[in-house]
């Protein structure tokens, strides 16, 4: 639920909210290659940029997202390392069991926390 002091910034391949200390980038697919890759990182890297200091996670959910290409796992990189300049975890939520084979081959779950569940996005966001 937002507060009404809350914004949500919107484009067609990403929506971008603050839940809390929580800075929420809904990425939309079904597939995110160089095209997506570009206008997502248009809209997201900003609010990462701005985000308050009480902001510690950059939660990406990836419900929509069926396939990255290599632009798509380097806009995940990037983003990642923009989250961590600021401090903030990166931790992706809704991932399928495609993607997550996928992101696991790449081997991503070491840089990011992938979860396939709400009990695993409930574990790594530590909720208070």
């Amino acid at each position: 639920m937002q507060d009404e002091n809350e914004t949500t910034i919107e484009s067609i391949f990403a929506q971008v909210h603050v839940e809390g200390r929580t800075l929420v980038a809904r990425l939309r697919g079904p597939s995110i290659a160089q095209r997506e890759s570009e206008l997502i990182t248009q809209v997201v890297a900003p609010e990462i940029e701005s985000a308050d200091t009480l902001c510690k996670y950059l939660v990406l959910d990836m419900e929509d997202v069926e396939f990255l290409s290599s632009m798509g796992i380097g806009l995940l990189i990037d983003l990642q390392s923009r989250a961590k300049a600021k401090k903030m975890k990166t931790v992706l939520s809704n991932v399928g069991e495609k993607l997550d084979e996928l992101l696991r081959l790449v081997k991503l779950e070491r840089v990011l926390t992938l979860c396939r569940t709400e009990q695993e996005f409930s574990k790594a966001i530590k909720k208070k």
